[in-house]
């Protein structure tokens, strides 16, 4: 990795931690960490353009929307004016750089290691021996796994 590139991961790394103190708990902020670091190893994807506040802004925006924390029933609430406002972002960039990320990163709800093991078992199914499917947080509940 080059000195830009590795000077742009530290840089976003602070400001997901700043914004962590005040709005996430350690569990959503290394799920931020994990997204970010796998957008850096992302050979065409260059990062060290465009402002470090979008980047991180739209780093936690993404977590935010895989993990449903825009849902004020969310156990840890956050609206994409919390993130704009405290980063200083727009929210029309920072939801169309979050939604490039995605892509970019081909994310999908319930993305393992994105997102809490509840919100990734209600994504994922299982099969069994009968022939019935069931979602894997199902089966988890009734003892099958």
């Amino acid at each position: 990795m080059d000195g830009k590139k590795m000077q742009r991961m530290k840089e976003v790394n602070q400001l997901l931690e700043d914004f962590s103190k005040v709005h996430l708990n350690d569990e959503l902020l290394e799920y931020c960490y994990r997204l970010w670091d796998k957008i850096g190893r992302k050979r065409n994807y260059i990062i060290t353009g465009g402002k470090k506040e979008v980047w991180a802004s739209a780093v936690i925006y993404a977590i935010a929307r895989l993990n449903f924390l825009f849902d004020s029933k969310s156990s840890n609430p956050l609206t994409a004016d919390i993130i704009c406002d405290f980063l200083g972002t727009k929210k029309s960039t920072v939801s169309a750089k979050a939604t490039d990320i995605e892509k970019a990163c081909k994310i999908k709800m319930g993305e393992e290691g994105l997102c809490s093991s509840r919100i990734t078992d209600s994504f994922s199914f299982v099969q069994l021996s009968n022939g019935m499917i069931l979602t894997k947080g199902q089966a988890k509940e009734l003892g099958y796994l």
